[in-house]
């Protein structure tokens, strides 16, 4: 007997706050963003420049540039119930050829990113049992493993996929929340480096410290995944909109002061921020922690890239299901289980194109020149740029076209400020990820381009096609009353 049904609705799991919430911080990968690229920046970068010691001001004027998309997308989110995200709204705004464009870089990129996900899982698997266990295990297989683990958890059901986010983000996040106060509480490098220092913009040049803003806006991305669940809460009017705006504030909060306890733990010594390799673990594994502790930490680590697997997963599919239901996008990608009412052709094609890059990247050992690095990083390290640009691109694109839709439906003021502050942000996080960027993130910007002409072709033919309003599948607010 066949587990899949052609029906396009997903099944009402009815989340509570907390579960949508869970999305969107679980997406963004609090303690992985500390990790992979905060390090950038401080001045980890292709360029060389970085914040530095005013990397908590680098995070909180990024953040509240972000603030600003995301105030858009929660008005969004309040006038429209449907679990296609940012691609409705523009839908909205622009009409149904922007939209498909839209959604076509959107999940997309998602597809991407959920791909460059498994490749470091794999990756930091390794390492860890390299590092704990002095066993080599390929990382290959690894990756492979947590293609089927994720994919059950997405198949299985929405509320259990929000729960491991949940359960992963709160241990991981908590840990190193705990790590920080530690390294505050004995007044950072020999117990005498707290100060203001990191939230004065004369500490660093002002160039230096636009950088350190650029690269700090992705570490923001997925914030706004909760509107995929728009369909499976009980109240998606209140519960998505404070999802939103309350995942950037919190995260934004544990940014800055965990930023603000790695700059006190380095003695606010920039350059040996900078050159520390990865920063959280060497503090962990150093002077505030142990070699056991350093390798807890990474297993935190790699607990936090699996809920942003997790939440990539939930975010993609339920995007290809929205498109597909509208007659934007194959209809088999419509398709749901039988049993759990989720999105399981999305997810099948997750996992098929994952497992086809993992072994590519292993056949060609790497596919681009290692140049010394891991089999797998050189491929994760295109994939993310490719998937992040693609999501800042999206952000642009939503702060310009809301200042259109929305112009009739919220205070203007605020959508003009809210606007500017989403288009300025999004701007420059695209010109963070490709300005000088080293072979192979040089041709991303080539293959986003490539990808946006093929989604333009291809809203040429869906537009030809009969559509399936997307209102038979959930429920459409647009009224003025409902905005308020």
């Amino acid at each position: 007997m066949t587990t899949l049904q052609h029906d396009k609705a997903l099944g009402r799991a009815r989340l509570s706050l907390s579960g949508v919430l869970a999305q969107s911080v679980g997406f963004m990968g609090p303690v992985f963003s500390l990790a992979a690229l905060l390090p950038l920046i401080v001045g980890q970068s292709a360029t060389g420049r970085g914040a530095g010691v005013a990397t908590p001001l680098a995070i909180l004027v990024a953040g509240a540039g972000v603030f600003g998309a995301g105030w858009i997308i929660a008005q969004y989110a309040k006038r429209i119930h449907l679990c296609g995200s940012l691609y409705e709204y523009i839908c909205d705004a622009a009409g149904p050829r922007a939209g498909i464009v839209a959604g076509w870089l959107y999940y997309g990129a998602m597809l991407i990113l959920g791909v460059a996900n498994f490749l470091v899982l794999g990756g930091q698997t390794q390492g860890f049992l390299q590092s704990a266990f002095k066993t080599d295990v390929p990382w290959w297989p690894l990756s492979l493993g947590f293609v089927a683990l994720v994919t059950a958890i997405v198949v299985v059901g929405v509320r259990f996929s929000v729960r491991s986010q949940l359960i992963l983000v709160l241990i991981s996040a908590a840990v190193v929340l705990g790590f920080s106060l530690y390294v505050i509480g004995r007044g950072g490098l020999g117990g005498h480096s707290l100060s203001l220092r990191p939230f004065n913009p004369g500490a660093v040049g002002r160039l230096d410290l636009l950088y350190g803003v650029l690269y700090g806006i992705n570490m923001f991305i997925g914030f706004e995944t909760a509107a995929n669940l728009a369909e499976e809460t009980d109240n998606p009017k209140r519960h998505v909109p404070r999802a939103v705006l309350l995942s950037l504030t919190i995260v934004g909060a544990y940014f800055l002061l965990t930023a603000y306890a790695q700059d006190a733990g380095f003695g606010m010594n920039a350059a040996t921020w900078k050159n520390s390799g990865f920063p959280l673990q060497a503090l962990a594994s150093g002077t505030f922690g142990s070699a056991g502790f350093g390798n807890f930490m990474y297993v935190l680590i790699i607990l936090d890239i699996l809920a942003v697997a997790i939440g990539t997963g939930v975010a993609a599919t339920r995007g290809m299901l929205a498109m597909a239901r509208a007659g934007r996008l194959p209809a088999v990608l419509a398709t749901v289980h039988r049993r759990y009412q989720t999105p399981v052709a999305g997810a099948l094609v997750l996992a098929g194109l994952s497992a086809v890059i993992i072994i590519v990247v292993r056949a060609t050992n790497g596919f681009f020149a290692l140049n010394g690095q891991p089999q797998w990083l050189p491929m994760f390290s295109w994939m993310a740029g490719i998937g992040g640009t693609g999501l800042a691109v999206m952000y642009f694109a939503i702060s310009v076209t809301g200042i259109r839709g929305l112009w009739q439906h919220v205070s203007r003021p605020k959508l003009v400020v809210a606007g500017a502050a989403g288009i300025m942000v999004a701007a420059g996080a695209v010109f963070g990820a490709v300005y000088k960027a080293p072979s192979p993130l040089n041709s991303v910007p080539w293959v986003i381009g490539s990808w946006i002409v093929l989604g333009l072709l291809w809203s040429y033919y869906a537009m030809r096609r009969e559509p399936v309003p997307a209102s038979a599948a959930a429920p459409v607010v647009t009224s003025a009353e409902e905005t308020r």
